[in-house]
């Protein structure tokens, strides 16, 4: 089975489906994984939201975010082979952090490149409160509507808002075997322990029982809350 996940910014892979992932290269599916965005704006989003731990980010507060982004990425390169990737099911977009919205057409022309045969489709979910996670949902919808995906299957996860779906249209995968794992390949986003909400998701992850999506088809597009 080919299996496609969409992560806005690295690190987000782990908290919306980490588990997933490992259950799924478990089983030998083809797994590709996409970062989106390329988390430059990190230090400074931290810093105007009262976020950033300042012993942390003392290393990075002088660097520039074409530094920044360089650094993340190379994190989310070692973390996707920590995972068990191959590098060439691991896909870089780099839109720019905080600007995916405005990057749309690239995403959507990027993504249909990768998506084709795609059993199933893996993304953050519809009507997100932040800016690059509903792009993100977006650019992953809009990529399959343009190459007729008819038959391929769509995985939404929730990062930081609640999944409103039907029952019927919900699943549960259970990785509570897969805690400690998720919970040491987070270590590897070092940028990303700056900022105190990681800090506080990173030390739930070896608690974490399991992976809640809802489970649509093509026909369903925008009939729903989160697809």
């Amino acid at each position: 089975m080919k299996i496609v996940v969409f992560a806005p910014h690295p690190d987000d892979e782990i908290f919306g489906c980490g588990g997933s992932i490992l259950y799924w290269l478990k089983k030998a599916h083809n797994v590709h994984l996409i970062y989106v965005t390329d988390n430059r704006a990190l230090i400074e989003w931290g810093i105007n939201e009262n976020q950033l731990i300042e012993d942390c980010a003392q290393k990075y507060r002088n660097l520039s975010k074409d530094e920044i982004a360089e650094i993340a990425l190379e994190e989310a390169k070692n973390v996707s082979k920590s995972f068990g990737f191959s590098p060439d099911k691991v896909h870089y977009f780099k839109i720019h952090d905080q600007d995916a919205e405005n990057n749309l057409e690239l995403g959507i022309k990027l993504a249909s490149r990768i998506i084709p045969k795609a059993d199933r489709i893996v993304l953050p979910s519809d009507n997100n409160n932040h800016n690059d996670h509903q792009a993100t949902h977006t650019i992953a919808k809009e990529a399959a509507k343009q190459i007729s995906l008819w038959d391929t299957e769509f995985y939404v996860y929730a990062l930081y808002n609640v999944l409103k779906a039907p029952r019927e249209k919900q699943i549960k995968v259970k990785i509570a075997k897969y805690q400690e794992k998720l919970y040491e390949l987070m270590k590897g986003y070092k940028t990303q322990f700056c900022l105190k909400d990681t800090r506080i998701g990173w030390k739930t992850l070896n608690r974490k029982r399991s992976e809640r999506f809802g489970v649509f088809n093509f026909d369903d597009m925008n009939k729903f809350e989160n697809f």
